[in-house]
């Protein structure tokens, strides 16, 4: 049987509380028994004292006899068991009985008056010890429930054993007050310890719930439930337990959304991975295809087409350079992405960043007749240098690539970058995935990965960018997170 930190709390609640009310209990009997015999003692001491004294006085007034204790018996132990409401019997001195004097007003003495003998072996302990020259008493409890004191004493007058008295008091009442406190004593305490009992197991029943939800929410978490518990307003230790608990099991679902959203991450970046290669693979078969096609047929004995042969060597040179760009664009986007960790951050402005590429592009601008207007304020941000001057080389180069022959290329830079510039009608499968490798439009000098290459950037500096192509003008905005920079006052 599984023994639980209920049941540990029940047993041992319970021996505890047991072992005390027991404990308790005999400690009040014993007090009660001790003052009870302290006063037995103090009153049958009082009583000695008062009746040595009224039996001289008696004897002072009965000068003319030999033992006025012998001779007077009757009368001596009659006066004795009025003055003192008990039970008189007067012995002399060899122990023979002489008389016992009984108050009518006592029905238990008048009940259990017996029929005196003369003092031997079979007396009782106080006579045999008063004939050793000791007061002594007894107390007899009688199976009726009653409860009686003897108590005898050797007569000395001037050193002279006149015989030996015996007192027979009925302590019933007594010992009876005596019962009836140790039991409303006892119930009383049983109260007691069954409402602390009680109050014991309340407050561990709370305890043992409270210790059972971390319990169960352990239980859960083995499983994969990671959900927090209720919160727990108390203060004691327990609850700051469970607040304790509460704020692993967040701190744990936090982490483990974390892992789930790494995880989903490193899946969609292995199939951007894989996407990328087959991309890569394809768009270099293609220029390679072209190439080795043309030179096997100006590679053939017959071949003798000086036209086709002009055509082709323009065609070789064209898909060459392609080739070249898309290798040279792949080595940046490697090189780029092996020192992603290791890149360091510093404060720039974009803006003279921005007018350097376009004085550097304006050998590109030039022979296509077309014009590069900047306009802008300071823009400060936290960022790579060299990054944000390669985000801005692709996107102005890419702006000329394919912007119209003879118009021009507006750049913004205020609370966002906008590169604008005019183009022919852009496909929806072209636009709608222009940042992702390899989408470009065929055209001479496009190997697809400069806009990619952007994308790459923005998201390592945390900014974003968008593409919108509208009434013949493509326009690509950037929105880089910006540093507050305050002035002078």
């Amino acid at each position: 049987m599984k023994l639980t930190i209920r049941k540990k709390f029940f047993i041992g609640f319970f021996i505890v509380f047991f072992i005390a009310a027991v404990l308790s209990n005999q400690t009040m009997a014993k007090m009660l028994e001790k003052n009870t015999m302290t006063n037995l003692e103090e009153t049958v001491a009082s009583l000695q004292y008062s009746s040595t004294q009224f039996i001289k006085q008696f004897g002072q007034l009965h000068p003319e006899s030999g033992n006025f204790v012998v001779e007077h018996s009757d009368k001596l132990a009659n006066e004795l068991s009025k003055l003192n409401g008990q039970s008189v019997a007067l012995y002399n001195r060899e122990g023979q009985f002489l008389y016992e004097a009984v108050p009518i007003n006592r029905p238990l003495l008048m009940e259990q008056q017996q029929f005196q003998e003369n003092v031997g072996e079979s007396s009782s302990e106080e006579l045999k010890r008063a004939f050793q020259n000791q007061s002594a008493y007894t107390i007899q409890q009688l199976r009726e429930g009653g409860t009686l004191l003897y108590f005898a004493y050797p007569v000395y007058l001037n050193n002279t054993l006149y015989g030996v008295v015996r007192f027979t008091a009925d302590y019933t009442d007594v010992f009876l007050h005596n019962k009836i406190l140790l039991r409303t004593f006892t119930v009383m305490t049983i109260l007691l310890f069954v409402g602390v009992y009680l109050m014991s197991l309340l407050l561990s029943n709370q305890f043992i719930r409270r210790v059972k939800e971390v319990t169960t929410a352990t239980k859960r978490m083995t499983t994969g439930d990671y959900e927090p518990i209720a919160a727990n307003k108390a203060t004691d230790e327990i609850g700051e337990l469970a607040h304790n608990f509460q704020q692993m099991q967040l701190q744990i679902q936090q982490h483990i959304q974390t892992i789930e959203q790494e995880k989903e991450k490193v899946l969609l970046l292995e199939e951007k991975r894989t996407a990328f290669l087959h991309n890569v693979t394809h768009e270099l078969k293609t220029p390679l295809a072209t190439i080795s096609g043309y030179a096997q047929i100006i590679g053939e004995r017959e071949f003798d087409d000086l036209e086709f042969l002009q055509r082709a060597s323009k065609k070789i040179r064209n898909e060459s350079e392609r080739l070249n760009e898309m290798v040279t664009q792949l080595l940046a986007l490697s090189k780029y992405q092996s020192l992603m960790s290791n890149s360091s951050h510093e404060m720039i402005d974009v803006c003279p960043i921005m007018q350097s590429v376009c004085e550097d592009l304006l050998v590109l601008a030039d022979p296509r007749h077309m014009k590069i207007h900047l306009k802008g304020r300071p823009y400060i941000m936290q960022g790579n240098p060299d990054e944000i001057r390669q985000l801005f080389m692709n996107v102005v180069n890419n702006a000329i690539l394919h912007g119209t022959p003879g118009g021009s290329v507006e750049i913004i830079v205020d609370e966002k970058i906008t590169v604008t510039n005019p183009c022919a009608p852009i496909p929806p499968a072209i636009a709608d995935n222009i940042f992702e490798p390899f989408v470009h439009s065929k055209m001479e000098g496009s190997s697809g990965l400069g806009l990619f290459i952007c994308a790459d950037i923005i998201a390592r500096h945390h900014g974003m960018i968008q593409f919108q192509e509208r009434n013949g003008h493509a326009r690509i905005s950037i929105k880089l997170p910006r540093q507050k920079h305050v002035g002078n006052m």
